[in-house]
């Protein structure tokens, strides 16, 4: 991580605003034709006040628009620094290594852990959704308490997936993966780059030896059976050579024995 000049600092900030902007537009045209649709369709909906229809419809844009604008900072991100592209590439191609060796289930356990926030977004939504049907179908509850219900089991299903990704978050800051140890890496690698030229450390050589260090993994893992058995190998042979060098003593003690005997023998003589 580098400090950015103003001229990358504007750069940065007119691709934030650019995709947040795109974003933001394509939410509000979503949200839109969602409540169009359903207030078409259900009766809940279309009894909504125009504040509450402007608020899904706000609340659609603004969610994508925060989406759409983080991933137009991390592409500027990738494409600013070729290095760290190269490293993302290498570990999203390890990644995909190791994801074609997981399971169905650790797979999708993979999965619901790096898009656990997206998760989240798409959930409360669709909680939304699913519960004004749900409730929409009650003929003995009016509107505002149709609303009410609708809003508890959304908070509800949102709350239990709010606490699955806590969970989530635990695990991987146990592994020195989480939020907090990203956010500190971060500080540090900003730290490092404002210290001064003859104190900094040699990025390039710190790209390498992580690069060497990555292909060497990923050879041992290819060839993990081919290492085993030649480690194998190796270990029979020392016991053989082992076994050889105390056969060898035994044989020295025996012709030392032997010839202490016939020295006694012909002493006795």
């Amino acid at each position: 991580m580098k400090l950015l000049t103003k001229e990358e600092e504007a750069a940065h900030y007119r691709s934030v605003v650019q995709g947040g902007t795109v974003g933001t537009a394509i939410g509000l045209v979503g949200g839109l034709a969602g409540v169009m649709a359903a207030s078409r369709r259900f009766h809940t909906i279309r009894n909504l006040t125009l504040p509450m229809k402007a608020f899904l419809v706000t609340s659609s844009g603004t969610f994508v628009g925060i989406i759409a604008a983080d991933h137009a900072s991390r592409q500027y991100e990738a494409e600013r620094n070729v290095n760290m592209r190269y490293l993302e590439n290498r570990e999203e191609r390890l990644r995909r290594e190791e994801l074609a060796q997981m399971s169905f289930s650790n797979r999708l356990t993979a999965w619901a852990r790096e898009e656990k926030y997206k998760i989240i977004g798409v959930t409360w939504i669709a909680s939304i959704i699913g519960s004004f049907v749900l409730v929409g179908r009650n003929p003995y509850l009016t509107g505002q308490q149709k609303i009410v219900q609708a809003r508890v089991y959304a908070q509800g299903l949102t709350l239990a997936v709010m606490c699955a990704s806590a969970a989530f978050e635990i695990h991987d800051q146990r592994k020195g993966q989480g939020l907090l140890d990203t956010a500190k890496k971060g500080r540090e690698a900003a730290k490092e780059s404002s210290m001064p030229e003859h104190q900094r450390r040699d990025e390039n050589a710190d790209l390498w030896r992580d690069m060497v260090a990555a292909e060497e993994a990923k050879l041992r893992q290819r060839h993990k059976p081919l290492f085993e058995h030649e480690l194998k190998e190796q270990q029979e042979a020392l016991e053989n050579k082992k076994e050889e060098q105390s056969e060898e003593k035994e044989e020295t003690v025996d012709d030392n024995e032997d010839k202490n005997k016939e020295t006694e023998k012909g002493e006795s003589e």
